[in-house]
């Protein structure tokens, strides 16, 4: 079995360094098969495109596009990608940052998450990880620490009541046709102004906002598909038209769709 020391099996494409992160990418080929290893050093990974099988305790799990995945020091697995083929967004941290309480405490176990805003954090890291101007380094670290404050906030909150728990599977299951507060407060069973506050207290955002990011997020994968046309996929996502969808495209990820697409299929 192998032991890798903040490396991976997969093609580097792009690394930075920048204080105690250190973040790479690497795309891996189309069945390719990864042997039963672990790392010496605890890393996060993020799916930025495809899929793959990890095979690790006896479990076997899917990891798509999106998936953050916590390794902590030792954790073994092994990997089965899929048809296409994957890339994965690795990020190392030195010990100035694990010896952050709530760093520490994210690292200590293995977790799989999907974090609100996780589609945005990733496309604007990859973007920073090619640009080379004076700010990005600034930008990028900025980026990966949001990244990684948030999956310490989501993992904080593993004893959120199990309405909780309903209200975001109706919020994920259908992301284009979006519930009243009210509408989740019965299916929750607690009243509206409860909802709103533990809500926000577990994740960070408003239910509107977290709304908002999920048909973003399900339009950015759409994008991804050269032949969806931009007015359908904004029906899809649950705009009004492809208008509204622009405006509100541009000020969650700072761009417009179709330059979006451009960029995205231009990296990949």
């Amino acid at each position: 079995m192998q032991r890798l020391l903040q490396t991976t099996l997969g093609l580097t494409q792009q690394q930075r360094t920048i204080g105690a992160l250190r973040i790479a990418t690497s795309s891996y080929a189309a069945d390719q098969r990864l042997p039963l290893h672990e790392h010496t050093n605890a890393y996060l990974c993020l799916v930025t495109h495809g899929a793959y099988w990890q095979h690790a305790g006896g479990h076997v799990s899917e990891c798509a596009q999106g998936l953050l995945l916590v390794h902590p020091e030792g954790h073994r697995h092994a990997n089965c990608f899929a048809e296409h083929g994957a890339r994965c967004l690795n990020i190392h941290l030195d010990h100035a940052l694990e010896d952050d309480a709530a760093v520490r405490h994210l690292l200590a176990d293995h977790r799989q998450m999907n974090l609100p805003g996780g589609n945005r954090l990733r496309h604007c890291i990859e973007y920073e990880l090619t640009t080379s101007d004076d700010a990005a380094p600034l930008a990028l670290q900025a980026a990966v620490l949001e990244l990684l404050a948030q999956a310490c906030r989501q993992r904080e909150h593993p004893g959120a009541p199990a309405w909780l728990g309903r209200v975001l599977e109706r919020l994920h299951d259908q992301p284009g046709t979006p519930p009243s507060l009210h509408e989740l407060a019965a299916l929750a069973g607690v009243h509206p102004a409860h909802l709103a506050r533990s809500f926000r207290q577990a994740h960070g955002l408003s239910v509107g906002e977290y709304q908002r990011r999920l048909r973003i997020e399900r339009a950015c994968k759409a994008l991804d598909n050269p032949a969806c046309g931009i007015a359908a996929i904004a029906a899809d996502a649950g705009f009004a038209d492809q208008s509204h969808f622009a405006r509100v495209f541009r000020r969650v990820t700072g761009e417009t769709p179709r330059a979006w697409r451009q960029r995205t299929q231009k990296s990949y």
